[in-house]
């Protein structure tokens, strides 16, 4: 049976995880924007919507392959 402790840390990473997603998602879908608005370049709806969700998915898997890297990558320099 699971804990309250164990559900709430659970939570914490969903919410992380959907924080990374949205959070890279919307600064590259804005910048892109942006940069298409200086360059007065005319992009449809779903150009906007495949940039978010790449852009998304890049920053979780990047941010996955951070933590792997600190957490068991680097506990290996340090065993004696």
């Amino acid at each position: 049976m699971l804990s309250s402790a164990d559900l709430h840390l659970e939570r914490m990473l969903f919410f992380a995880v959907l924080i990374l997603f949205f959070g890279t998602g919307f600064l590259c879908t804005l910048i892109i924007f942006i940069i298409n608005s200086i360059l007065k370049k005319n992009k449809t709806g779903r150009y906007y919507i495949f940039g978010f969700l790449i852009s998304g998915l890049i920053g979780v898997v990047l941010t996955a392959f951070y933590c792997y890297m600190i957490l068991f990558e680097q506990a290996e320099v340090y065993m004696p």
